[in-house]
């Protein structure tokens, strides 16, 4: 968090001396920097609704499996993206921190559906393959950029399965709708602090296309809520 501090301390070091307002760039960065720590913040409780929900219910009903496996796929790959781009960890650390969340609520929707254990082994495995290669070198940053670009696609793919299953069913199951929320507030945050930190066209993109889909599966716990 030194960045913060020191842009923090250089701001009201103007005010102090000055008395007048700093540049508005220098303001911005401040809000982005602030947003950017919170996100990391909130990040490492927004999916506890999901994985108690899971939990409290004894099931994965009305959960796809497929959602959460190329959903972790995408954090990692946008961690990834922003660690080789050499981006403020605040920029980015957040879609680390959900990976690891969503790993542990993919175990548990693997245990409830009694998933085999080969599917789990690969699914496993191509995430520790990917992140071992990346931080190795053995993954290029440009194979990382296309995969970043790619993750567009994969975001609409992998939560579009959810959005039909919640429609036919006319209900949710055990989807949360606090965790719900919070990825839609995240992906408003995101998206100014990309712009601001200069992420680039793919994760801004991407961030784009994820407030659309979680403010569709929003407004699907909403409106099912009485069938849930």
């Amino acid at each position: 968090m030194a960045d913060l501090f020191n842009t923090t301390t250089f701001v009201l070091k103007h005010l102090i001396e000055t008395r007048t307002l700093p540049a508005l760039d220098l303001i911005k960065l401040l809000i982005s920097q602030s947003l950017g720590y919170a996100i990391l913040g909130g990040a490492c409780i927004s999916k506890l609704p999901q994985i108690l929900l899971i939990e409290q219910a004894g099931s994965a009903h009305g959960l796809s499996k497929e959602m959460f496996e190329i959903e972790t796929y995408t954090f990692l790959v946008t961690a990834l993206y922003g660690y080789t781009r050499q981006l403020p960890f605040n920029t980015y650390g957040e879609s680390l921190i959900l990976a690891m969340q969503n790993l542990v609520i993919l175990g548990l929707v693997y245990s409830y559906t009694r998933t085999p254990a080969l599917r789990r082994l690969v699914v496993w495995g191509a995430y520790v393959a990917l992140t071992v290669g990346v931080v190795t070198g053995n993954i290029t940053k440009n194979t990382v950029e296309v995969f970043a670009h790619t993750n567009t696609g994969l975001v609409i793919f992998s939560r579009f399965p959810q959005v039909v299953k919640n429609f036919t069913a006319r209900s949710t199951g055990t989807l949360s709708g606090i965790t719900a929320a919070i990825n839609v507030l995240g992906c408003v945050v995101r998206i100014f602090t990309t712009l601001q930190a200069g992420g680039g066209p793919a994760m801004l993109r991407s961030y784009t296309v994820s407030l659309i889909i979680n403010a569709t599966l929003l407004l699907q716990i909403i409106a099912y809520r009485k069938n849930t």
